[in-house]
């Protein structure tokens, strides 16, 4: 929690179980526990009409989040150099916590409106 990626990482995170039918893009090594996160996703979120696709290609969530090393449009969350394991591990103790049905679950920065510019100045210096 010391890195100052992890609230872009969280918000990344919070994107991906809010939007229906958003696409994860994961390297050919992740697929199978891509398909696996879907499969939570469902468990824990039964009312959820449109699950996430997954495809082959750059960790990203298309659109929405991108966690490699370049910078992409302000509109996408960045979470530069992030590995699968650990959006793996965030999106998990959401489902966990409730999110997106509970109240105060999802940690710093929920609450308020998002404010990615202000997020990258943390990282980039």
């Amino acid at each position: 929690m010391n890195d100052p990626r992890w609230p872009s990482l969280r918000e990344a995170a919070r994107r991906f179980l809010r939007e229906d039918g958003c696409i994860l893009s994961v390297d050919a090594t992740n697929t199978k526990d891509a398909w696996s996160l879907i499969q939570l996703i469902s468990d824990h979120i039964p009312s959820k009409t449109s699950l996430p696709n997954v495809i082959e290609g750059d960790f990203q969530i298309i659109g929405m989040a991108d966690f490699g090393a370049d910078e992409p449009d302000v509109e996408v969350c960045w979470v530069p150099l992030c590995n699968w394991a650990d959006f793996f591990e965030q999106v998990t103790d959401l489902l966990e916590a409730g999110y997106p049905g509970c109240i105060g679950c999802a940690g710093p920065g929920a609450e308020g409106e998002w404010n990615e510019t202000a997020r990258r100045r943390q990282f980039i210096r």
